[in-house]
């Protein structure tokens, strides 16, 4: 079934429904009451059976409903037998094309039977078995149709299994010759028609000198079918093509690891990764037993992106660099610069980023070199990536709308990628979170559409990341449940650290203090497991405000720690900053003033190496936690406007609480007021918690005085 398509159950007809129908269909005939019950009680709201049943009772004068058969099946089969032979063999003939049919696919018949097929074909529309239909599939063949799908079934069930497999195998000659030139067109009829020949030949056990033909066209035409369907995305569809003409393959070894990499690369944009190693698995033996260094190059490659979409990031590395020492000293090739590439995303996701700028460097040349744009376009897309994570903003981004650029003309898939980057950069570099929300959206609706599932998983939770901060909770729940909905679907378990990580945002906006702890822990634990050091780090920066919030600094001093750790290792700058702030918070807490005033040292001092909004915010922020008044007030006024400039009203209103309790030790009037204020924004933005803190304050220091 198509991911966009809805399917629609018709509940029976109600008795009342059927009576009139039939009543309506034997009004000339003057039906008595008890004609009317008798049908409509074995009809049983089946409004084809009432409609079957009614015109056997007026083709068969004296019959009474009690005589039909007990099913339509039955009743449809009787009435096809009724039919003269010339006719019955007619809709045999056409049941095997399918639901539609051409007039000219049933000349043979006639003209063997010495019949006029006009004259036949009129009679059979007149008892309406056959009606018009919408259009042709061949060039010039008028299209006639079944008039229900259960006549076409019956008439299909005439014909012995020996009959059906030799018919097929001449309808898909008919529909081959008649498409000509254009056979592309009709490559799904030609494998469907041709399969089911091989299918019914093989149950059939016809000998190999008969099924020789068979399989051959079946073959030729799944694997024609399941290109084509892989051309429009239409995944499902060309996993099962090929699923089938592997069937067909018997010996043929080249054949069977052409198809098994193939549906290979299917499974893998279907999500299906264990499944995709496994077929891919195969194929590299068959290649690396004859040697075919390149295409066993190209096989490790694959088999190393299936296992980093498991999260198995050591073993990916050590497919591609098996890949990359086997075709290194030969010509320049699109195989070695693919194992660059992602070599290099694969050294960024672990973060380290001399090996991915080297492999970047190494991808971008070879790929101007053999003028290959969707390589040269992910490659740029890397380099943005990495001076992203270093703070040359400026590089980035214009690797990045580079990588974007190349893609748009290229290839839709290296597009979503480009487009995942670019976002990601403005939100993280620029602070831009409108632009970035953009390019998103785009290229989750590209994914969407291609069927990478992989990035719609990222995708969702990006946009989700995006209305966490503007305290959007209704889309954080739907996108995030989005991406965990898919990541359990197709067993991709690495990447629901994404959604666990926001759950516990979720969770501790609610108050829900250990499910929010449990989420977090659980996120760390998948993306320290995938080495995915971006949400390793937002897992633990989360779960350190999840236990600050509920009272428990030690342990949230640790997991600050560890997500410092994480920024050390991966060489995350802009979130260094906001996590040195958040650290000088904690030191304040627990009354440690001089290590808070050099943790808020250290973010200042990051802010101003490298340019990122949100850490010049937290910097601003951290300023003042730990300044002297009356300066700190200003900075912490100034941290507010930034944060909701930003469009984060949540760290916005964090300042407020910070002003209040910061204004406490000088003018408590005006901490009352920054107090009152910051209550009324957590309300407003459904952080109860938060809410009643900045009131327990205002409230003691009332009482105080």
């Amino acid at each position: 079934m198509r991911r966009d398509s809805t399917t629609i159950f018709l509940e029976p007809l109600g008795e009342s429904e059927t009576r009139e129908l039939i009543s309506s269909l034997m009004h000339g005939a003057g039906p008595s009451d008890g004609v009317v019950a008798a049908v409509a009680a074995r009809a049983e709201g089946n409004p084809l059976f009432a409609e079957e049943m009614v015109r056997r009772l007026s083709e068969e004068e004296g019959a009474s409903a009690a005589e039909l058969p007990a099913t339509v099946q039955a009743l449809l089969a009787a009435r096809l037998d009724s039919l003269e032979p010339f006719q019955r063999r007619l809709l045999a003939h056409a049941a095997v094309i399918g639901r539609t049919f051409w007039e000219g696919g049933l000349t043979s018949v006639a003209e063997a039977e010495g019949g006029d097929l006009a004259e036949a074909l009129r009679a059979l529309r007149d008892k309406d078995i056959i009606v018009a239909g919408e259009g042709t599939a061949l060039a010039g063949e008028p299209e006639l149709a079944f008039k229900h799908a259960l006549i076409r079934d019956a008439a299909y069930e005439m014909l012995p299994k020996a009959v059906r497999a030799q018919k097929h195998f001449e309808v898909a000659c008919f529909i081959e010759d008649g498409a000509g030139e254009r056979v592309e067109e009709v490559v799904a009829l030609l494998a469907e028609h041709y399969g089911k020949a091989a299918e019914l030949g093989g149950e059939l056990g016809l000998a190999a000198a008969e099924m020789a033909p068979y399989r051959a066209k079946a073959l030729s035409y799944l694997e024609a079918a399941g290109d084509a369907a892989t051309a429009f995305y239409s995944n499902a569809d060309a996993f099962s093509n090929y699923e089938a003409a592997l069937e067909q393959a018997g010996e043929d070894a080249d054949a069977v690891a052409r198809l098994l990499e193939k549906q290979g690369d299917v499974a893998l944009r279907l999500g299906r990764v264990d499944a995709a190693i496994e077929v891919w698995g195969r194929a590299l033996d068959h290649h690396g037993a004859r040697e075919d260094l390149e295409h066993v190059a190209e096989l490790h490659r694959k088999i190393g992106a299936g296992l980093a979409h498991k999260g198995e990031r050591k073993r990916a590395i050590e497919h591609h660099q098996r890949g990359i020492n086997l075709i290194k000293d030969g010509e320049p090739s699109l195989a070695l610069v693919r194992l660059y590439e992602e070599a290099a995303w694969l050294y960024m996701q672990t973060g380290d980023n001399m090996l991915a700028i080297y492999a970047s460097e190494k991808a971008l040349r070879l790929a101007e070199r053999l003028g290959e744009v969707r390589a040269a376009s992910r490659a740029h897309g890397i380099f943005g990536r990495v001076f992203g994570r270093i703070g040359d903003t400026a590089k980035a981004r214009e690797n990045l709308e580079r990588a974007v650029e190349l893609a748009r003309g290229s290839d839709a898939h290296e597009t979503v990628l480009a487009l995942m980057a670019l976002g990601h950069h403005l939100e993280t570099s620029d602070g831009d979170y409108p632009a970035a929300g953009d390019y998103y959206r785009e290229a989750l609706a590209l994914a969407r559409r291609v069927g990478d599932v992989p990035a719609e998983i990222e995708l969702h939770a990006a946009v989700a990341q995006l209305a966490l901060y503007a305290a959007d909770w209704e889309t954080v729940v739907r996108s995030s449940d989005a991406s965990a909905e898919l990541s359990e679907r197709e067993g991709l378990i690495g990447k629901l650290c994404l959604p666990y990580a926001l759950r516990g945002r979720l969770q501790w906006r609610s108050g829900e203090w250990q499910a929010s702890e449990s989420s977090y822990r659980r996120a760390h634990e998948l993306a320290e497991q995938i080495g995915w050091s971006e949400v390793c780090f937002d897992a633990l920066y989360g779960l350190s405000n999840t236990l600050r919030d509920q009272g428990e600094l030690v342990g949230a001093e640790t997991a600050l720690s560890q997500a410092l750790d994480v920024c050390e290792r991966a060489g995350l700058i802009a979130q260094s900053i906001q996590a040195n702030s958040a650290q000088a918070l904690l030191h304040t807490l627990a009354g440690r003033h001089e290590k808070a005033s050099e943790a808020a040292q250290e973010a200042i001092a990051l802010s101003d190496r490298v340019r990122y909004p949100a850490g010049e915010a937290a910097a601003i922020e951290a300023a003042g936690i730990v300044g002297p008044l009356p300066g700190a007030l200003t900075e912490l006024e100034r941290a507010h406007e930034a944060w909701q400039n930003l469009g984060r009203p949540l760290e916005a209103a964090r300042c407020d609480l910070l002003l209040g309790q910061r204004l406490l030790e000088d003018d408590r009037e005006a901490a009352l007021v920054s107090l009152k204020q910051a209550a009324n924004e957590y309300d407003e933005l459904g952080v109860i918690h938060l809410a009643a803190r900045a009131r327990e304050l205002a409230g003691s220091d009332a009482a105080r005085r």
